[in-house]
């Protein structure tokens, strides 16, 4: 089964394009500031940056990747809209396994996942927010199952997986042998994607395929969808109706995904994306997704202008 989004990252591949959209910093409202982030300091890692306003601002030594922001007077709620997890992509199989082994050591409560084109490990801050730590391994999948009429994946030694399966933790931890947990994450972190509760998977998958993603899985039967942006791994954003249909968006008081940024060096696809999105003073892009979340679109300047795509 082929898909729009392994299209895409097979089109941008061929002309030595890199992928359409990047992620950037999440917002994130929080009932404790100093709780919230000494969990995202003291558990997973992240160091502080250079405080943008109200909240604390965190990541690695190289990027913010969320701002935990006040305001929130009672954790994540169930069956409304907005942040299912934001998951961030670690860049070595040793950086993944000291943090598993170092969740471990703190007696976290961790899921780790094998999903083929990745590997996974969730668990949840104070408030609720979803978390993912990642490790991407497109290298692992081979194309995706349509003999029958459930979800499976072939990996690249020909093996039909779930997507779903566990992970060998005492092969994982092997490689965490001598690392230093108390370190930092690693530099090289980034946003990997987000996954939303939205109110209709169609709608919101015509809703991101207007600002740039490319669709891939819809599964209407496991209530999700997901979504690339061009690169081999094709699950850049991901979508679900877990919430319920119709789902509202989470109120003010609520601890909830606030705001996240995306960049792209496309000025085609910033044009496009004007068209759903307003242009701001500074000359971005902004709006409201359909999860009820305000997102960001710059254009970077490294290959073109928001000129350019005026």
């Amino acid at each position: 089964m082929d898909t729009d989004a392994l299209k895409l990252a097979r089109s941008l591949k061929t002309r030595g394009l890199p992928e359409r959209l990047t992620w950037g910093a999440v917002e994130l409202s929080v009932t404790n500031v100093d709780r919230a982030a000494w969990f995202w300091i003291g558990a997973l890692g992240f160091v502080p940056r250079p405080d943008p306003g109200p909240g604390v601002a965190l990541g690695t030594s190289e990027r913010t990747l969320v701002i935990l922001r006040p305001g929130a007077r009672r954790p994540v709620m169930n069956d409304v809209t907005g942040l299912y997890h934001a998951a961030f992509a670690v860049p070595s199989q040793e950086e993944f396994s000291r943090l598993l082994c170092r969740f471990m050591d703190l007696d976290l409560r961790v899921s780790p996942v094998d999903h083929t084109m990745s590997k996974a490990i969730y668990l949840n801050d104070p408030d609720g927010h979803g978390i993912e730590i990642a490790l991407e391994t497109p290298e692992r999948f081979a194309r995706f199952d349509d003999s029958s009429s459930s979800f499976a994946m072939i990996d690249s030694e020909g093996r039909f997986r779930s997507g779903r399966d566990p992970l060998d933790l005492k092969a994982e931890l092997a490689a965490a042998a001598g690392a230093d947990l108390s370190a930092s994450i690693a530099s090289e972190t980034v946003v990997a994607h987000i996954h939303l509760h939205v109110p209709d998977l169609e709608m919101a998958q015509g809703w991101f395929q207007g600002i740039g993603f490319a669709r891939n899985l819809s599964l209407p039967s496991m209530g999700m969808a997901d979504m690339g942006a061009g690169a081999a791994y094709t699950h850049r954003l991901a979508l679900n109706i877990w919430a319920g249909r119709g789902a509202p968006p989470p109120p003010d008081g609520a601890a909830r995904l606030l705001h996240y940024h995306l960049t792209t060096s496309d000025s085609a696809l910033f044009k496009q994306a004007s068209r759903r999105l307003q242009r701001d003073a500074k000359g971005y892009l902004s709006g409201r997704d359909p999860a009820g979340a305000a997102l960001t679109l710059t254009l970077s300047s490294t290959t073109g202008t928001e000129r350019d795509a005026a």
